[in-house]
């Protein structure tokens, strides 16, 4: 259909009536008309996004600036229209998860695990029984 799309649009830019174009493709003269008035239509479904591409670079860079910052706090201090579950999930895009303040390993500035808590004096983890003596 593209190419035949082209090739009328073609004929009609030299000055062929829609009769020599019939003649010519073996189609009819509606299929010229609608070959004419063809655009490509942007791609549009679901539903309209609230913040912009501007706003998303925004909460990503101000949470990979401040890692122990959480959802509201960025939502609060960039005055965003939305709510904190629209920036969790802009971060979410980002590769950004969970905005629940977390302690980094030291040492290992690449590692994002938990350091669970341990009680003053004892083995790092957590204290057997579940509470420091």
């Amino acid at each position: 259909m593209h190419l035949k799309r082209t090739l009328i649009k073609k004929l009609i830019g030299e000055g062929k009536t829609y009769k020599e174009v019939q003649k010519i493709i073996g189609c009819s003269a509606k299929m010229i008309s609608n070959a004419l008035k063809w655009r490509a239509k942007p791609e549009r479904r679901g539903r309209k996004r609230k913040t912009t591409i501007k706003m998303d670079r925004r909460i990503t860079r101000m949470a990979k600036a401040q890692p122990m910052i959480s959802s509201r706090m960025i939502k609060d201090s960039l005055e965003l229209p939305v709510s904190t579950v629209t920036v969790r999930r802009r971060l979410c895009e980002a590769n950004l998860f969970s905005r629940i303040p977390r302690k980094l390993l030291r040492g290992n500035p690449e590692a994002r695990d938990i350091v669970p808590p341990a009680c003053p004096g004892s083995s790092p983890g957590p204290p057997p029984g579940g509470t420091c003596p």
